[in-house]
């Protein structure tokens, strides 16, 4: 019999605490679009407790999924839930400036593994405190940057891995719609630069959008009004060759799109399609095949979570480690300092 884990969520937001309308189908489920549904999904985790500092979160959380877990507890206080409950998985999705505390609390607790919401912090302080606490206590800590889980992203990757077109050159990732904000949404597509670039970033340069020139520091309060948070243009050098380039825009036509050019080829990919760009022999034509991928059980959030119960009985390693996480936020953090010092090249260490 598979061992049982018993998870609990701080922070009741919508990615913390949604649930996915039913199908008519019984075979069938919707796909999970939060944490909480992500446990739902799973047939080992069981949510025994919730924490939030708003009552009304706590009412409708029980009044979601009360059918679900009709025993669950509810909380103001995150440490009296680690205290009572001693879960074994522990969900942050807290504002971005209480990650740390909340993860170190969890990292000291009772619990395995963490789930914890991107980006991974506001400060690299922060993210290295959250990573020292984790190995400190071997507690597994996954960041949830939810693209690492797409079958179509891991492929993607999987074939510049192979060389089967050449080694990766280029990484060209645009991404423009109301709200393309650096911290809020961009930190999923420059994780994903790192993720396909494979290296360390070495340095940056970056450019703001206009109005943001006092823009030094992300205060990291949920970022949901895009006049807080900026969208950028962005050089990134990594220290394995590869140039990476970012365009966020506000705009009201909405999309994203990688560009990743090898020396024989190229991959376009975006959460609608994915493309192999070939060159055709003697010619200076191209020849376009979509990549189909497999398709998985898990993804975005549910496969965070398959992971972290897959690696808790069997060991392994995670696809979004906080070492990941913290290039992410290295990058954001050094496109700040560049632009506030005159778009300068700010190197990363």
């Amino acid at each position: 019999m598979k061992k049982q884990y018993k998870a609990v969520i701080v922070g009741l937001t919508g990615i913390g605490a949604a649930r996915p309308p039913e199908s008519s189908d019984p075979v069938y489920g919707a796909m999970p679009n939060s944490h909480a549904s992500a446990y739902h999904s799973h047939p080992q985790t069981e949510v025994v407790g919730v924490c939030d500092l708003q009552q009304d979160a706590l009412d409708a959380f029980c009044k979601r999924w009360g059918d679900v877990w009709p025993n669950v507890q509810t909380y103001t206080n995150y440490q009296d839930m680690l205290d009572k409950e001693k879960p074994d998985i522990v969900s942050v999705v807290t504002p971005d400036h209480f990650h740390r505390e909340v993860t170190v609390a969890a990292a000291e607790s009772s619990a395995r593994a963490i789930l914890c919401e991107k980006p991974i912090s506001t400060v690299l302080e922060d993210a290295d405190a959250m990573i020292a606490a984790a190995q400190k206590n071997n507690v597994l800590l996954s960041i949830e940057h939810s693209r690492r889980w797409y079958p179509s992203y891991l492929q993607a990757r999987e074939m510049i891995r192979s060389g089967e077109i050449g080694p990766l050159r280029t990484i060209v990732c645009e991404m423009f719609s109301s709200r393309a904000m650096m911290f809020r949404n961009g930190t999923h597509l420059i994780d994903m630069v790192c993720f396909f670039a494979g290296g360390k970033p070495s340095w940056v340069m970056g450019d703001l959008e206009d109005g943001f020139e006092h823009f030094t520091e992300y205060k990291g309060d949920g970022g949901h009004d895009p006049a807080t948070d900026p969208y950028t243009s962005a050089y990134i050098r990594f220290d394995n060759g590869v140039r990476a380039f970012i365009n966020f825009y506000k705009t009201e036509f909405p999309g994203f799109k990688f560009s990743l050019t090898c020396e024989n080829g190229r991959i376009e990919i975006s959460d609608q399609k994915s493309e192999l760009i070939t060159p055709q022999p003697a010619s200076r034509w191209w020849s376009q095949a979509a990549l189909v991928p497999n398709h998985f059980m898990y993804t975005k959030q549910s496969g965070a979570v398959a992971e972290l119960v897959d690696v808790l009985d069997n060991g392994g390693t995670l696809i979004s480690p906080p070492e990941e996480a913290r290039k992410t936020l290295q990058v954001m953090l050094g496109i700040l300092e560049s632009h506030h010092n005159g778009n300068i090249r700010v190197d990363l260490g």
